[in-house]
């Protein structure tokens, strides 16, 4: 699915609930079952549990906002990032916050639609909870009468976050908090599992992401305290204030901080619903990792170029990016080689975490032989397709090639009205 499917929804509204407004129905005690879970009442509205306990769960509480909406782009960008091996390993848990049940039950619907691939696989759960259940949202003790709307929604966040983080316990061996507008970094369940096995520090958070809630890491033992954490001094400040005093109360007086960031935040409506505002993470990279061999190699392209990004800054191994516009079908971006390699191994992303519209549609990837000159520069007399575009993306690893190639071309198939941002180009070759 694609994230322009992400549409406004114009048939919701909102009531307009007072968040503040004390529940006749309040059940729950932080002191009840002090040694497992909260006891309260979820609904599955999509999908159900895999017997089998995960490494990684990871929670994200949703509310709608009319002004944006990220949530399906969101889920989008988390499996689209992990490979087939990494997907086996995560559970992802949508906790829709909403009071209106009838609206859950219709975004619930949507992310069916869209990711029944998931839902089927047992990794992608979607549930709701009673809002009678909730505590008093707004203390009129406090006296803060001016601002007592933005009050009651960060002690409904708090709130929320405590009954998401209570159903996921026992679920996983690790719990990751994330929220609803964020994209996030290629394999990135990858890279935190490597980081935990070389871990050899006690540690109760761990930061994947410098911005407030976003990335933070928690063992399942844990997450039963933290729940009742979040409940105890859910009006006492906002949550990621609350998250710093909860690893302080376990003995962690810093929080360990994985760089660069593996989630950026990409939403501007506050949680608040009241005002817009644009916070991102300057630590974030998409792509971490290995970024290929480095090769003699020089880059040609007859796509008209936007501003300062010119083939060159993503020739393998560059580490800037390509951007061009007018692409159309039978246009080119074609690597020459300096010297006849054999591959092995190629990455080649397109679009990015801020312009994920601009992304190859319908394209192909082509090795070449016998190297010519033209009107555009270098290029090969004969080419054979190797392999198409998914998503924006190609990838191939075949250890067992054996001929050599002196050039490989990104073939555009069908005319776009997107511009076309290359990211990466990562190439291994077989060594002598």
């Amino acid at each position: 699915m694609s994230a322009s499917m992400v549409t406004e929804r114009k048939k919701i509204i909102i009531p307009e609930y007072p968040f503040w407004k004390k529940s006749e129905n309040l059940s729950i005690s932080v002191l009840e079952s002090a040694w497992g879970p909260l006891p309260i009442t979820y609904q599955y509205l999509v999908g159900s549990p895999s017997s089998k306990m995960k490494f990684m769960s990871i929670g994200i509480s949703s509310i709608y906002k009319k002004k944006e909406y990220h949530l399906l782009a969101t889920v989008e960008s988390i499996f689209n990032h992990c490979s087939p091996e990494e997907l086996k390993k995560i559970l992802l848990v949508i906790y829709l916050a909403n009071n209106d049940s009838e609206i859950n039950v219709e975004i619930a619907e949507e992310i069916k639609a869209a990711f029944n691939e998931h839902i089927n696989e047992k990794r992608l759960l979607v549930i709701q909870s009673s809002t009678a259940s909730y505590p008093p949202l707004w203390n009129s003790k406090e006296g803060h009468q001016d601002n007592r709307e933005d009050i009651g929604y960060a002690a409904k966040q708090n709130v929320d976050y405590a009954y998401l983080v209570n159903f996921c316990a026992n679920l996983s061996h690790y719990y990751l908090m994330l929220e609803d507008d964020i994209v996030c970094a290629s394999n990135f369940v990858s890279i935190i599992q490597s980081y935990l096995h070389d871990a050899k520090e006690h540690w109760t958070t761990i930061a994947f992401s410098t911005l407030g809630s976003i990335g933070k890491l928690y063992h399942n033992a844990d997450l039963i305290r933290l729940a009742r954490f979040l409940l105890m001094f859910y009006h006492d400040m906002p949550v990621d204030h609350l998250l710093q005093l909860f690893h302080k109360s376990r003995a962690q007086e810093y929080i360990n901080t994985f760089r660069p960031s593996l989630f950026q935040h990409v939403g501007r409506v506050s949680s608040f619903h009241n005002f817009e505002t644009e916070i991102t993470d300057p630590e974030f990279e998409e792509d971490l990792g290995d970024s290929g061999d480095f090769l003699s190699a020089s880059c040609f392209t007859d796509i008209p170029i936007v501003l300062n990004y010119p083939p060159e800054n993503v020739c393998p191994p560059g580490k800037g990016v390509f951007w061009g516009k007018e692409v159309e079908a039978n246009s080119f971006f074609t690597i020459v080689f300096g010297n006849p390699i054999i591959v092995q191994k190629i990455r080649i992303y397109t679009g990015s975490a801020e312009y994920s519209k601009d992304i190859l549609y319908d394209g192909q990837v082509e090795e070449g032989r016998l190297k010519v000159y033209s009107e555009a520069g270098q290029t090969c007399m004969i080419f054979r397709e190797i392999g198409t575009f998914k998503d924006g993306r190609f990838e191939l690893e075949d250890k067992q090639r054996s001929n050599d190639i002196e050039c490989l071309r990104i073939q555009v198939k069908t005319s776009q009205k997107q511009w076309l941002r290359i990211r990466k180009i990562n190439i291994w070759v077989k060594k002598d």
